[in-house]
């Protein structure tokens, strides 16, 4: 019995590990109004958590030092804005978000803002600034899930896009399209439909659940 429960543990922290704590988002690439911008041009994200963090990994096709980023994050379905956080010409297409993630990468640290929508406007005296990380063409930003008002078992809408550097320019790509966002620098952007993604226990919270459920299991037949 005692090698059962053991083997019966190690099973259960290998599916806790594989039970959806990762989202993979893919992208159509080349779907620019002007595809010599790789560094704008997404190619996937992917979506984590440990249970107390979530990470956002953006990951374009090329990569210059000179691209923004924004996360939309509609976490509350009671109420929110159409807006974003930056001002950028960016329509939503209907979702309601209370949470932006924005970031550069030509600073070295501190380069990412996570502001919330709260009390009619977007909250820049209580807002966090953090440092994302490079690797390759990939873009990290990790913040915690209380800061967005998540926590395990629920699910949230977001959209990812990409930008320059001018206050007034649109999101060039965004994750919920597999064609053009915007016609041009000067035109505004336009979100498809927002994605999902659940947020998972931690694989240790699922594994000690079902050696709890083991444990009953081996007293009821004895």
């Amino acid at each position: 019995m005692k090698n059962l429960i053991a083997t019966a543990s190690a099973l259960l922290v290998a599916s806790a590990v594989q039970a959806g704590t990762v989202g993979s988002y893919s992208d159509a690439t080349y779907d620019l109004f002007d595809n010599g911008f790789d560094n704008l041009d997404i190619s996937g994200v992917g979506v984590s958590n440990d249970g107390t963090n979530i990470t956002f990994a953006v990951t374009t096709r090329g990569f210059q030092t000179w691209t923004k980023y924004m996360i939309a994050i509609n976490s509350d379905p009671t109420g929110g804005t159409g807006t974003n956080a930056w001002s950028r010409p960016w329509d939503l297409n209907g979702p309601q978000i209370e949470h932006f993630i924005g970031g550069w990468v030509d600073a070295p640290s501190n380069n990412s803002q996570n502001v919330t929508f709260r009390n009619g406007a977007w909250d820049w005296n209580n807002y966090e600034t953090f440092s994302s990380s490079v690797s390759g063409s990939t873009v990290s930003f990790t913040v915690s899930l209380a800061s967005l008002g998540l926590s395990a078992g629920q699910t949230f809408s977001f959209d990812v896009g990409t930008s320059g550097g001018g206050g007034g320019d649109p999101a060039v790509d965004l994750l919920s399209r597999s064609d053009v966002a915007t016609t041009g620098w000067g035109s505004p952007s336009v979100s498809g439909s927002f994605l999902n993604y659940t947020v998972t226990p931690t694989p240790g919270a699922i594994a000690l659940l079902g050696l709890a459920g083991l444990a009953g299991s081996r007293r009821r037949t004895k």
